[in-house]
């Protein structure tokens, strides 16, 4: 049996430069990943140390400014970093205790949020404007959405509102992965993580729940080109543990279960299909879904599998994680906080 926390302190860095002396005055620490878009990191200090002229206690980390480069690492290997990010606001904080300071930071992505245009991609692929906006804010990409050409248009939105809009036609989640930001589907993991409820696992809620499922989901719409309607159906999922799918059930209660899906609105036949699957999938996906806190584990991430084990046997089994928290506190440990979800489960 595993110890209920894990105790090991965070490590943090700066400017890549470890800092012991941030380390030992921590109260808290919050890194959170979600599937798509930017991650955060919270980081909670005592604002207060020795005074180096001997007179008593001054204020403390004057050094650390807006826009240094923050890295953060939990559990005991401290190469495990669960943030990499930019420090976006200092704040302070009086009256409970002794002074605190607060560092917030964000990835990256942070910088395709600050650009808000209008504009127009004409014959381009989802894959060239994605790589374009990952270019414009210095960072790499890793990107398969789509290669076919199409007429885009940004209107007044941000450089990163815009990219998870036309990602979300293919049921992707943008994210910074290993500081390149990544935009294609989720592969099965190598490596799924063992979540026990005998040993590592804390609390666990898992909802099975046909509401708001459907076994088939319909996009139409018009291609003005040809003055045609256009129309495409998505039936499936592929199961995640060989099990039955939400929209199994549904056919062998005889329930309805149709879904018309008014956005977004196809301009062709291959938009139709792709919205079609697209909305289907990242529907089923959310079967089963829920919550658990676990031992921290800093190779937790969202888009990474965990094998659930010591539930029962329809609900044991992979699941992918959809939105991942690690936690420091100097009362309970580290701990790792997650949402999983999984499109069926045994029968």
């Amino acid at each position: 049996m595993s110890e209920a926390f894990a105790n090991a302190r965070p490590t943090l860095r700066l400017a890549g430069e470890e800092r012991s002396d941030l380390a030992e005055v921590l109260l808290t620490a919050l890194a959170t990943l979600p599937l798509a878009g930017m991650a955060s990191a919270e980081v909670h200090c005592v604002n207060w140390a020795q005074s180096s002229a001997g007179g008593g206690a001054d204020f403390a980390f004057l050094d650390v400014a807006l826009g240094d480069r923050l890295e953060l690492s939990m559990g005991a290997d401290s190469s495990s970093i669960v943030f990499d990010g930019e420090i976006t606001g200092i704040e302070e904080r009086y009256g409970d205790g002794a002074p605190r300071i607060v560092f917030l930071a964000e990835d990256r992505l942070h910088r395709l949020a600050r650009r808000r245009r209008s504009r127009s991609f004409e014959d381009r692929s989802v894959d060239d404007i994605a790589r374009e906006l990952a270019a414009d804010a210095g960072l790499q990409a890793d990107v398969n959405l789509s290669g076919a050409g199409g007429t885009y248009h940004q209107i007044n939105e941000s450089d990163l509102a815009f990219l998870l809009r036309l990602a979300s036609r293919f049921d992707v989640a943008p994210r910074l992965d290993n500081g390149r930001l990544r935009a294609r589907a989720e592969q099965a993991d190598a490596s799924p993580i063992v979540l026990d409820v005998q040993t590592n696992v804390q609390e666990l809620r898992l909802l099975a729940d046909l509401n708001h499922q459907a076994n088939t989901t319909t996009v139409r719409g018009y291609n003005a080109a040809t003055d045609q309607t256009v129309s495409a159906s998505a039936h499936r999922v592929a199961a995640m543990a060989g099990g039955s799918t939400a929209a199994d059930i549904l056919d062998t209660l005889g329930w309805p279960g149709e879904d018309l899906a008014p956005v977004p609105f196809p301009l062709t036949q291959s938009d139709a299909e792709a919205a079609a699957a697209s909305h289907h999938r990242g529907r089923a996906r959310r079967f089963i879904h829920g919550d658990v806190v676990c031992d921290g584990e800093a190779q937790l991430a969202s888009g990474r599998e965990v094998d659930l084990r010591g539930v029962s046997p329809r609900l044991r089994g992979k699941y992918r994680v959809v939105h991942c928290a690690h936690r420091f506190d100097t009362r309970s440990g580290y701990q790792s906080e997650l949402r999983l979800s999984r499109p069926d489960w045994g029968s």
